[in-house]
């Protein structure tokens, strides 16, 4: 293994051991806990985002941008603690009206306005909001608290079952490319891998350790949290791969910057808030 590589590894290694607990306890802790790490994934998620927008010559409102995605898990927490969705609302519309209005006052001008509110708007939305999906898993008043806990963790390790399984997979088996124009790494062989132990995960985890689910509910949620891990993996691929970056930041030793490290969790919990939903309503 060459030095470089070996290093890597032991940044990763090092990172997920300082991580994964760090991870647990917040969500174990819930309530402002959760919140501020959500809100921290969307605010850098949406900044990495922007960055990357720039290198394909676009303006967003950055700083407006990154302040209003990360303040969006706010009105998601305010909404389920009041159970009230109104607060979800207001906030979405506000935050567009006011990147709007910042494009009316700014000094770039007419010419560019449309990509200007139209890239600002999409990071506030598609960060702040898919992010704060793990809120709702969490905090839903509606379903008992450690079962929040276990829901959001799961969703969480299944993801980097998934994201761990297609690397390993891909490495040892990967013939066929998945998508060569969008992910030139991506083999079929490594997207089976991942969905595998993603299954795996789920019904060791989910079904005989947690007991959320029985098995033929585990074999269902570990096929949607592989296909989801990885679309999200993929879209944010797209990003970086128009925008001509290997990664969104260098954030994280090892990994990358928040899209890197956290990208499928913007698919994986908005699907496992679905499913939990499904499989026991409110």
């Amino acid at each position: 293994m060459e030095e470089g590589c070996l290093v890597n590894l032991l940044q990763r290694c090092l990172v997920a051991a300082v991580g994964v607990p760090a991870i647990y306890l917040l969500i174990r802790l819930g309530s402002w806990y959760v919140l501020l790490l959500v809100a921290v994934q969307a605010g850098l998620a949406a900044r990495e985002f922007y960055s990357m927008a720039r290198q394909k010559g676009l303006r967003p409102i950055a700083g407006l941008g990154t302040l209003l995605a990360a303040a969006l898990p706010f009105s998601v927490f305010l909404a389920l603690t009041i159970q009230s969705s109104i607060w979800i609302s207001s906030s979405v519309s506000l935050a567009l009206m006011a990147v709007a209005v910042a494009a009316l006052i700014g000094s770039q001008g007419v010419q560019g306005a449309i990509a200007r509110i139209s890239v600002t708007a999409f990071g506030i939305l598609y960060f702040g909001g898919l992010f704060s999906t793990q809120l709702l898993l969490r905090l839903d008043p509606g379903y008992p608290d450690m079962a929040g806990v276990n829901w959001l963790f799961l969703a969480y390790l299944g993801t980097w079952a998934v994201d761990t399984g297609s690397y390993a997979s891909g490495r040892l088996f990967g013939r066929r490319k998945l998508s060569p124009v969008l992910s030139p790494g991506k083999t079929y062989e490594g997207a089976i891998g991942g969905m595998l132990l993603g299954i795996a995960v789920s019904y060791f985890l989910g079904s005989v350790w947690m007991g959320l689910f029985g098995w033929v509910q585990a074999l269902v949620y570990g096929l949607l949290i592989g296909i989801a891990a990885q679309a999200g993996d993929l879209v944010v691929s797209v990003f970086k791969r128009d925008s001509g970056v290997k990664d969104s930041s260098r954030l994280i030793p090892g990994h990358g910057g928040v899209l890197d490290r956290f990208d499928s969790l913007l698919f994986t919990v908005p699907v496992s808030v679905i499913f939990r939903y499904f499989i026991s309503p409110v």
